[in-house]
């Protein structure tokens, strides 16, 4: 699955209705109005491409370059409003351990950002449950190693309680039919390992 981490796309700065690359004019030729505008349009650039850089340094071999949307600002020249970082954010087929450390790769591509947008924080969420379910895949394929084979193999032994010291026995036997030490020997249902 490829998610796209993008910034929306700022809306353009209207500039009193011209189009903008209608109108070729050197920055010392710009009103104040106009002025304010390119300074706002330089900013927007700037956050856009840290935006996405942060995507794409944090992403790795699962994130592509950044694409932007530009707009032309008073000066004729373009500005990125807007981007986006695909991600590949498929789980690994039969792999769940490489699939956490991938998810764990595009969750913090996701949040790079000093601002992650709605978008980005969905591509997060989405990412941690794919994480989670990889995790509980693993927590499984352990539990199943362990107690595999081996259930099989040993049979039950009423007597035997392994390492398990005879006084904790005994105790455990007591509690259970709640009794203390004393009473357990006056009703006659003293239970003794012998070992």
């Amino acid at each position: 699955m490829i998610e796209q981490i993008a910034l929306p796309v700022i809306p353009a700065i209207k500039l009193n209705g011209e189009k903008p690359a209608a109108k070729s004019a050197r920055i010392g030729e710009l009103s104040e109005e106009e002025k304010a505008q390119v300074e706002e349009l330089r900013k927007i650039d700037q956050e856009v491409r840290a935006h996405e850089m942060a995507h794409k340094n944090a992403g790795g071999q699962y994130a592509s370059g950044p694409t932007y949307t530009y707009t032309v600002g008073p000066d004729s020249q373009r500005y990125a409003t807007g981007g986006e970082v695909q991600i590949d954010s498929a789980p690994v087929e039969g792999d769940p351990e490489a699939t956490v450390a991938k998810m764990d790769v595009v969750i913090a591509a996701a949040l790079a950002p000093a601002k992650p947008s709605a978008q980005d924080r969905k591509v997060a969420s989405e990412a941690v449950a794919t994480r989670n379910k990889a995790q509980a895949e693993l927590l499984a394929k352990k539990r199943d190693e362990q107690s595999g084979d081996d259930s099989q193999k040993i049979s039950f032994d009423v007597n035997n309680f392994g390492n398990t010291p005879i006084v904790s026995v005994n105790k455990a036997y007591e509690t259970g039919l709640g009794l203390s030490g004393d009473e357990a020997e006056r009703s006659g249902s003293k239970f003794n390992v012998a070992s």
